[in-house]
């Protein structure tokens, strides 16, 4: 009879147990269903019933921050915040993985990493070696948001044996600001991987030490894309005076990313060199390198009137007619009225007639 009832009381709590696990995993991966939904507040009320039950669920605590994010819940996300430091090295360690390979939550991983600050630091560290690239960017961000209490691991990152974890800490150390860190960046142009190269470039010339234009303008010419896109985007961003023959070679790289911050840094350059290949790029069919250049055409000025005028006149693609007769009409040189005046009362487009009365209205 012993035995009997004990075998029982047995079966009951492995039961319950069991129950107990299923309702768990069951919550947890409905409560993802929900915010993959959008109900936000049937996510919040399951798992706000679920952290009152289990406290110390490190998972549920990270989903109920991204459904506070998602609905600007300043005051619970900075309580569960707070909540996710007490939890300690797990939290953190959770976080970073929801980030690594959930790409729909790692937006609001991303804020949460960056409200817990300086706890998650010697983790994300290692992840600027990430292959993933939306990872990897992602870790810049938040590594930089988190700002100077991060540059000690950052310093010493200079000297990883992985070369994205280098060229990624070299990135956050200029974005930071951290003039410590210059004797270090300048060892590394010395390294024979060309992304550490370029991006301790990039990073000593946000420093204030611009005497290696050379290097970030070389990158431009590198066969690996990451080095071309981070030498392309800091031409645009940051490079006073880009030399302009590089970029002329560069304006059609097979990289979109590439190509448009190309484009886009051509417009700083303000050389009637540059028109023809702009011109080209305003009927890209990909509307980045087409918007990409038509800013830059309205940088280039007076140059660029002429040669758009001409184009408006031949052109048959409504989406680049839209966009000469924007850019005509952002530069606001009288001598594209006439041509303008002319496609408003013959386009049978009317899109293209609408733009080229906007585009009239900017001028006159």
């Amino acid at each position: 009879m012993v035995k009997r009832t004990t075998i029982v009381i047995l079966f009951l709590s492995l039961t319950w147990i069991i129950g107990c696990g299923r309702d768990k995993v069951n919550d947890l991966a409905v409560a993802r269903q929900e915010l993959q939904e959008h109900s936000y507040s049937q996510a919040e009320i399951r798992l706000e019933g679920l952290v009152v039950k289990q406290p110390q669920n490190v998972e549920a605590q990270c989903l109920l921050a991204a459904v506070y994010n998602r609905q600007n819940k300043t005051q619970k996300l900075e309580a569960t915040v707070g909540k996710l430091r007490e939890l300690g090295q797990p939290a953190v360690d959770k976080l970073v993985s929801i980030m690594n390979y959930e790409q729909n939550l790692a937006e609001d991983m991303t804020k949460v990493l960056t409200l817990v600050g300086k706890p998650a630091i010697n983790t994300l560290v290692p992840v600027l070696g990430s292959t993933t690239e939306y990872v990897r960017e992602d870790t810049i961000l938040i590594l930089t948001n988190i700002g100077a209490t991060a540059t000690g691991p950052l310093k010493e990152a200079l000297d990883s044996p992985d070369a994205l974890i280098k060229a990624g800490a070299a990135r956050v150390l200029g974005n930071i600001g951290d003039k410590t860190a210059i004797k270090p960046l300048v060892k590394n142009l010395g390294d024979t991987n060309s992304l550490v190269k370029v991006e301790s470039a990039i990073a000593l010339y946000k420093l204030g030490d611009k005497s290696h234009v050379d290097m970030i303008t070389s990158g431009l010419s590198e066969n690996l894309i990451p080095v071309r896109r981070a030498a392309a985007i800091a031409i645009q961003d940051i490079v006073e005076k880009p030399v302009v023959d590089p970029l002329l070679k560069a304006a059609n790289d097979s990289d979109i990313q590439v190509r448009a911050a190309v484009v886009r840094a051509l417009g700083k350059v303000k050389d009637a060199r540059t028109v023809a290949p702009l011109i080209a790029a305003i009927k890209a069919k990909d509307s980045i390198v087409r918007n990409s250049a038509a800013e830059a055409l309205k940088e280039t000025g007076e140059p660029a009137v002429m040669p758009l005028v001409d184009l408006i006149k031949r052109e048959q693609d409504i989406a680049t007619l839209q966009k000469a007769i924007q850019t005509l009409g952002d530069i606001g040189d009288k001598r594209a009225v006439d041509t303008l005046e002319k496609v408003y009362a013959e386009s049978k487009q009317p899109l293209v007639k609408q733009e080229a009365a906007i585009a009239l209205n900017k001028i006159e």
